[in-house]
């Protein structure tokens, strides 16, 4: 089983544009000699081994090309140029994480680059390590460099896959029993991978109120004219008081708001609110919380997408009903439907689509959102502008958008 995923930087997580750099900056009769005598001369890979000063490579550079002295250093001058990260490459590298891999880069990069890079580009820091060039003096397909990286992170060989565009790099892994990929495109590297088991997040699960609808102010008229009905509830219902309990299984909802009746009582009202506001909010009246529609159809891209919500049988209906959300979700469960509450159905849903829990995330906005992903076993993405709070959610998104970025 691979548990750990190594990406080379260069032309898999970040373009080395040197043709452009060179034909912005120079005319167009130096071009091949520039670059005869810096990338492609016999000098560059003294850049990334971090041995020799730059302005030492340099001139050595510039010796090659008598004459373009002053083009040389103007090609040195702006370096971290030559390098600009791929769009895809954060997402790519969370996507794997929240499905339980660990992320390595290894890399032949110099060090005032990389400290750059380390700036400038998102993914870095989401990798969990690394070995670079320039901090060991050794180059791939050199031993030492996989050596340390194995040695460092204490990996096993057999559970490692290497990501690189060049082959001669390639081999340097596969001498050490790590399973290889040769990097030709995102598309061909993800297939690649899923050949040999590895499958980055596949679907995201959504919890329902906070995260993607918000039905207080609706329910709490719904709720009140059912509630009128029976002369012994005394309570009030708001829709600040549903905000604090959404998120809650049903029967601790009508516990906590019913207060001036028996629990049996409470249940039996709530029971007939949950029934009565099904077919009104279906035609309406509830609105949807950001760009739903559009964060789904652009999810939809690339995820599976699936409901699971502490509700009664028809309420995850009404809302795709009133929103015309039905053709953009796979799948969806709750209690109503299962008996089973929020970590089970969870489970469940997985189950019964052939999915795999690490390739799974859970959105939601409350703790026990949290707790129950958790307990499912699958990573939690908390929606902050939502109705609650949570402890230690593996993500967080301030909009439902921030998903399209993120994954």
């Amino acid at each position: 089983m691979i548990r750990n995923v190594i990406f080379d930087i260069g032309n898999v997580l970040a373009r080395f544009r040197w043709k452009d750099y060179i034909e912005e900056r120079f005319p167009e009769d130096m071009w091949q000699k520039i670059a005869d005598a810096t990338v492609r001369g016999p000098y560059w890979d003294e850049v990334d081994r971090g041995v020799l000063p730059i302005a030492e490579i340099a001139k050595k550079c510039a010796a090659l090309v008598p004459g373009y002295e002053r083009q040389i250093e103007a090609f040195f001058a702006e370096r971290e140029k030559l390098v600009e990260e791929y769009a895809y490459s954060a997402s790519l590298v969370r996507s794997l994480r929240a499905a339980g891999y660990h992320v390595y880069l290894l890399s032949n990069y110099a060090g005032d680059l990389f400290d750059y890079a380390r700036a400038h580009f998102k993914f870095i820091p989401l990798a969990e390590g690394g070995v670079i060039s320039y901090e060991i003096h050794k180059i791939k397909p050199e031993r030492e460099i996989y050596e340390e990286l194995l040695r460092r992170y204490d990996l096993v060989p057999e559970e490692c896959v290497f990501v690189d565009d060049l082959k001669r790099n390639l081999c340097g892994a596969a001498s050490f029993g790590i399973h290889t990929v040769l990097f030709t495109g995102l598309e061909d590297a993800l297939g690649k991978l899923k050949e040999l088991g590895v499958t980055p997040l596949q679907a995201m699960i959504f919890d329902v109120d906070g995260t993607l609808w918000d039905t207080t102010e609706a329910a709490a008229k719904i709720w009140s004219d059912v509630a009128a009905k029976y002369p012994e509830v005394k309570d009030d219902v708001t829709a600040e008081k549903l905000k604090n309990l959404y998120g809650l299984p049903l029967e601790d909802i009508a516990e906590k708001l019913f207060v001036s009746v028996p629990k049996e009582t409470a249940i039996r009202v709530m029971e007939e609110c949950v029934k009565v506001q099904c077919p009104i909010l279906a035609k309406g009246g509830a609105s949807l919380i950001g760009d739903v529609a559009g964060a789904f159809a652009k999810l939809k891209e690339k995820y599976r997408i699936f409901i699971v919500s502490n509700c009664r049988s028809g309420y995850i209906e009404a809302m795709l009903a009133a929103h015309d959300l039905g053709g953009l979700v796979d799948d969806f469960t709750c209690p109503g439907d299962t008996g089973l509450l929020k970590a089970d159905n969870i489970r469940l849903i997985c189950e019964r689509n052939h999915l795999p829990l690490s390739a799974a995330l859970y959105v939601g906005d409350t703790l026990p959102d949290e707790v129950a992903a958790h307990a499912a076993g699958v990573p939690f993405a908390f929606a902050e502008y939502g109705f609650g709070r949570c402890e230690n959610p593996d993500y967080r998104i301030a909009d439902i958008m921030e998903l399209t970025e993120l994954f």
